[in-house]
């Protein structure tokens, strides 16, 4: 189909216009999913872990199909790919950390604390969030947010800014379970982890997901 991926382009907007620019509109929603099933893959080769046979039989059999059937047979594996994956980093922190959870359990207070340092260094787009919440001290206006992610980010990057908005609800709610000493929900550290590594529509969709997992369990704590 094409012999580009996500890789080889600096950000998500380079590969997206790539895409709208050589491939014909009819291919182009099967060729973004290739690219997201690619990434994927390389996820498993920075971690020298072989991309599980299942995933790649199922590869080799969607390529046979045709469209509209190809691509929306792609979509569904790649969400199983993404909770393939979601899976093996929960099994890989667990495995390093049972050992010490088994001598000193760790409280809900650290746990949450631990995903917020570990966001603020590794998670660009929080980090952007932490840096301008501490400059402003607690004088949040919209617009100077709007203003300084832009600038940051680029006026372009649309899915990239929507995307650290939606660190300030994720900010938000941590805090919150923070404060009151609330267990995460099951999965979530490790969700959050691999969060920002995501492109693409899997990026928003597992965003929201998490966000409103949050919140669901903030509210039956309000009410209870």
């Amino acid at each position: 189909m094409n012999d580009k991926t996500p890789s080889d382009f600096h950000n998500h907007d380079e590969w997206l216009s790539y895409v709208r620019e050589n491939i014909p509109a009819t291919g182009q929603p099967y060729a973004l999913a290739c690219g997201r099933t690619e990434l994927f893959r390389s996820f498993y080769a920075v971690r020298e872990q072989t991309f599980p046979t299942e995933f790649a039989l199922e590869l080799e059999r969607i390529r046979t199909l045709r469209e509209p059937e190809r691509t929306s047979k792609l979509e569904t594996l790649n969400q199983r790919i993404l909770a393939g994956l979601t899976k093996y980093l929960f099994d890989k922190v667990r495995a390093k950390e049972i050992v010490a959870d088994a001598i000193i359990p760790i409280s809900p207070t650290k746990e949450v604390q631990h995903l917020l340092d570990y966001l603020t260094e590794k998670n660009p787009y929080f980090a952007l969030w932490i840096v301008f919440k501490s400059c402003v001290r607690g004088n949040f206006d919209a617009q100077s947010w709007e203003d300084y992610i832009r600038k940051e980010l680029g006026p372009e990057s649309e899915d990239d800014i929507a995307f650290t908005h939606a660190m300030v609800d994720l900010d938000k709610f941590l805090l919150y379970f923070l404060d009151r000493n609330l267990p995460l929900p099951k999965y979530f550290f490790e969700r959050c982890w691999f969060l920002h590594y995501l492109r693409g529509p899997e990026r928003m969709l597992q965003t929201r997901t998490l966000v409103n997992t949050l919140a669901a369990e903030t509210e039956a704590c309000a009410s209870a």
